[in-house]
C-alpha cells in the first residue's frame, strides 16, 4: 500500500479541531456499537495490565483522559492530545495532559529517551478508539510510531461488515457524511463528504507492519465490531 494512496493533506486533523471533532468524542453521538467498542477496549486494557506491570501509559489522542481509569494506582499517565481538557494535571490520579499533536510528540526524540530513561523503559504507548484510522497519512503516521522505543497497544475497528455499518452510522451522527465504501485486502476505508477519511486496517495487514520495526505480538483479541493488539518492542 502505497503512502500516497493513504495521505489526505491534513484534512482530517482540521476536522477534527472542529465542530466535528468535538461531536466524535461526544457520548449522545456513541451508538450501541460504539459504547460496545469503549467497553470492551477497557477491559482489554484492564487485563493487560494486570498481566504487565509498566511504569507509564501514554494515551496518544487522549481527549479528556479517556482511558486514564485503567491504570493501576502505581502507574502514572500522559495523555498527548491536539485539543486538551482545561485541567491539564490531576496529581491525585498521577496524570497530566500536554498540548501537542501526535506526529510532533514522535519527533521529540530527546523527551522521548528522557521518558524512557525514567521510567526504566517500562512504558506502554497506547493509540485507542481507532485513532490509527482517522489520521492523515495514518501508515506514514503508523512507521514514526514504531520508531519510538515504546510497547504499543492499538484498539481498531474492525473490517467486518458490522463495523462498517456501524462506523457509517456514528460518523453520520457526528455531522460526516459517508460518500463511499473502499475496501482492499488491507482496510476497508470510509469516505466522508468533507473530505475525511476513516480507516479500518485489516489486523494482520498491521501486525506484519509493525512487526516488522522489531516488535513481537503479545496479544490479539478479535470481535465483529473491534479488535486489539498489544506488541512488546525489542522482544524475542
Amino acid at each position: 500500500m502505497s503512502s500516497s494512496t493513504l495521505r489526505s493533506q491534513q484534512v482530517n486533523r482540521a476536522i477534527y479541531l472542529g465542530d466535528e471533532g468535538i461531536r466524535l468524542m461526544r457520548p449522545s453521538c456513541f451508538t450501541a456499537e460504539v459504547r460496545q467498542f469503549h467497553l470492551r477496549e477497557r477491559l482489554f486494557y484492564l487485563d493487560l495490565l494486570r498481566a504487565t506491570r509498566y511504569g507509564l501509559i501514554i494515551e496518544v489522542g487522549c481527549s479528556g483522559y479517556r482511558l486514564i481509569g485503567i491504570k493501576n494506582d502505581d502507574n502514572d499517565y500522559l495523555g498527548i492530545e491536539i485539543n486538551p481538557p482545561r485541567m491539564r494535571r490531576l496529581k491525585s490520579r498521577r496524570g497530566a495532559v500536554i498540548r501537542c499533536e501526535a506526529r510532533r510528540f514522535f519527533k521529540r526524540t530527546r523527551l522521548i529517551d528522557e521518558i524512557m530513561r525514567r521510567y526504566d523503559g517500562k512504558v506502554l504507548c497506547i493509540l485507542p478508539f481507532n485513532f490509527i484510522g482517522t489520521m492523515d497519512a495514518p501508515i506514514e503516521f503508523l512507521t514514526l510510531v514504531c520508531k519510538a522505543p515504546f510497547d504499543l497497544a492499538l484498539s481498531l475497528f474492525s473490517t467486518s461488515d458490522t463495523a462498517t455499518v456501524a462506523r457509517h452510522e456514528y460518523y453520520d451522527l457526528c455531522g460526516i457524511s459517508v460518500q463511499g465504501v473502499v475496501r482492499t485486502d488491507d482496510y476497508v476505508r470510509l469516505d466522508c463528504s468533507n473530505g475525511f477519511q476513516a480507516f479500518a486496517f485489516d489486523p494482520v495487514f498491521l501486525v506484519n507492519r509493525i512487526s516488522s520495526y522489531g516488535f513481537r505480538l503479545n496479544e490479539i483479541e478479535y470481535h465483529d465490531v473491534c479488535n486489539f493488539l498489544h506488541f512488546k518492542k525489542g522482544a524475542s
